[in-house]
């Protein structure tokens, strides 16, 4: 039997927190990029539980970096 990842139930926490737009504020957002830097665990549960949260059709948050990503693959309207 294999054992269960310790930071996964931390991580899934955060990816619900973050995709709470109402109640994320700027401190959650500063205390969850605090957890993610101090173990690379942390960032690998994390991006586990963002993948499976996107899989499983969730909407994803529409932060500055993420809408800059999304309009360099979306095709450009042309006048």
């Amino acid at each position: 039997m294999t054992q269960a990842d310790p930071h996964w139930a931390v991580a899934w926490d955060w990816v619900q927190r973050e995709y709470d737009r109402e109640n994320f504020d700027p401190a959650a957002r500063e205390a969850m990029m605090h957890w993610l830097a101090t173990d690379e665990a942390h960032r690998k549960a994390y991006d586990k539980a963002a993948r499976l949260w996107l899989l499983a059709g969730l909407t994803a948050p529409m932060g500055d970096l993420e809408e800059h990503a999304l309009a360099q693959v979306q095709p450009r309207m042309q006048d």
